[in-house]
């Protein structure tokens, strides 16, 4: 509003002293809209409670604008007085002149006199420009008639030349052609001016033949009495068209008033009412003018209806702001939690983050239309370098666990050319293999089953005490477990994975014994085989029980 204010002051100062038609309607229809702004002013003053808003009587701004429009209008009315008075005085002075231009005619100086008296009179008729409008034509008329009477009831034409009357014949067909061209003009008061024009031009061309007068005067006056009927057509169809104009401006006061009504929970409804009443505003501007009496009546009314929408409609979109800027700050979180879990994906890369925050962006609603795109897009890119991390890493763990695969194998290969090792460098071996780290996961259960077997097969020899053969398993367990990047999970794997084998095993000879009662009065091999494959499954117990209590052992120590 601030804005529209400091428009409209400056119009108004720049309006100050104007003349031009064009220019003082404008300065009036910027008049018309701060009268209108002022008036809701005062309106929602006189509503507001006490000290809530400012006095607008008491706003400089207004004050400014009042005191510009005071001085136009005062400006305005001296003008108009003024115009008023000196219509009033060159009308006058016009029939001053044309009662001593009859008197001229009618008097008996010589052709000399004459001559200049005549001269004198079209001077001073032309100097005089403003008179009133319903006086102009009659004067004018008079003049003519007054200026034929001159040419014709003196001897003048004897003394003028010949080509005179040719040249002025020929002036005179041409202000005849001018006067029809007029048609071609659509702007009717620029017709009208030029008519005014046109017709000073022929008073002052000179007499042209006498035969031909009658026929080129009737002419003349044919081309003018033709314009001149489209003048006063145009200001009667202007009345017309101001009653027309009266019509569509009252329909669309009545569109804008059911809009005002209509629903706008809907966003996109809404946008859709927004731009009916923009669409209304432009129709406005497009309608000519309508009467004078009922022009600020139907503008006032059609403008409340675009205020009460207005008003509305900044209220929900305040509302819709604040709920963007709540999505807006959520998917911001997003993006920072994401920017962390790409800093920390060296310890944690689980995609599953990703996911969940991915997952947690389609809940979070719209953010704003020209930020929605540029959180999704730095989103997106977080994302991206997650995984691009991840896959980093991942390639340079592959590599890794090559290596490591490599320095493992050549471990083994040293321990089976190894005839005899002492308890200390089976201890050592152990150590340095588990140190190397990770292989890859394809060749990890073959090179722990090679560990294992060459462990078993140094320990199946003799060369350790019962006490040495514990420490070694033991510390195979404690070596796997201090090894693993997650000891806890790492134990409970494997414990799972013993109690899982010692109950298969409990199963599976359970089982044998249920079958070996049916061979209880039967002997020979198959019961023999039974028998010896009950007894491996209870050793095959006992080594796993041994195996837990080692890998408890083992993890309780860590």
């Amino acid at each position: 509003m601030q804005l529209n204010k400091e428009s409209i002051l400056k119009s108004i100062k720049s309006f100050l002293g104007a003349d031009n038609e064009l220019a003082l309607k404008e300065a009036e229809h910027q008049i018309k809209i701060f009268e209108v702004i002022f008036e809701k002013e005062i309106e929602d003053f006189k509503k507001s409670e006490p000290k809530e808003i400012e006095d607008p009587e008491k706003d400089s701004n207004n004050i400014e604008i009042i005191n510009a429009i005071k001085l136009f209008k005062e400006d305005q009315k001296r003008k108009k007085e003024k115009r008023k008075k000196e219509e009033k005085t060159n009308t006058e002075a016009k029939r001053q002149i044309l009662k001593a231009f009859e008197n001229l005619i009618n008097s008996k100086e010589k052709l000399s006199d004459l001559a200049t008296g005549i001269k004198e009179i079209k001077n001073r008729w032309n100097k005089i420009q403003n008179v009133s409008i319903q006086n102009e034509h009659s004067l004018q008329k008079e003049f003519s008639k007054l200026n034929e009477a001159f040419n014709y009831n003196f001897n003048i034409y004897k003394e003028l030349k010949e080509n005179d009357l040719k040249r002025n014949f020929s002036l005179k067909n041409q202000i005849i052609h001018d006067i029809k061209g007029l048609a071609e003009i659509k702007d009717h008061k620029k017709v009208q001016l030029e008519l005014k024009l046109l017709q000073s031009k022929w008073e002052e061309i000179g007499p042209t033949f006498k035969e031909h007068w009658e026929e080129i005067k009737k002419n003349y006056w044919l081309e003018v009495n033709i314009v001149q009927k489209r003048i006063r057509e145009f200001y009667n169809n202007l009345k017309t068209s101001l009653k027309e104009n009266l019509e569509a401006k009252n329909k669309l006061v009545k569109k804008a008033k059911d809009l005002v009504d209509e629903d706008t929970s809907d966003s996109k409804k809404l946008e859709s009412i927004t731009a009916q009443f923009k669409k209304l505003q432009e129709d406005w501007k497009n309608i000519g003018p309508v009467p004078r009496n009922i022009s600020d009546k139907i503008w006032i009314e059609f403008r409340s209806y675009f205020d009460k929408f207005f008003d509305k409609r900044k209220e929900i979109l305040n509302t819709e702001k604040s709920h963007l800027k709540e999505n807006y700050n959520a998917k911001l979180l997003l993006i920072e939690t994401a920017k962390k879990y790409v800093t920390n994906v060296a310890n944690d890369n689980n995609p599953l983050l990703i996911k969940s925050l991915q997952e947690k962006w389609k809940t979070i609603g719209n953010s704003g239309r020209f930020a929605e795109q540029k959180l999704w897009k730095k989103f997106r890119i977080e994302c991206d370098n997650f995984f691009d991390a991840k896959n980093n890493i991942k390639n340079e763990v592959l590599e890794k666990e090559k290596e490591n695969l490599k320095i493992k194998i050549s471990l083994l290969d040293k321990l089976k050319n190894e005839t005899k090792i002492n308890f200390s460098g089976m201890m050592d071996f152990i150590k340095n293999f588990q140190e190397v780290g990770e292989v890859p996961r394809k060749k990890s259960n073959e090179i722990s089953i090679q560990f294992d077997k060459l462990i078993n097969y140094h320990c199946s020899k003799g060369d350790f005490s019962n006490e040495e053969n514990h420490q070694i398993k033991r510390g195979i367990k404690a070596s796997f477990l201090s090894n693993s990047s997650n000891p806890e999970k790492a134990f409970t794997d494997e414990k799972n994975r013993i109690n899982k084998l010692i109950n298969q095993t409990i199963k599976e000879t359970t089982q044998l014994e249920n079958n070996l009662s049916f061979f209880s009065n039967a002997k020979g091999k198959m019961f023999d085989d039974f028998q010896i494959k009950i007894q491996k499954n209870k050793e095959k117990i006992i080594t796993l029980r041994d195996e837990l209590k080692k890998l408890s052992e083992a993890f309780h120590k860590k």
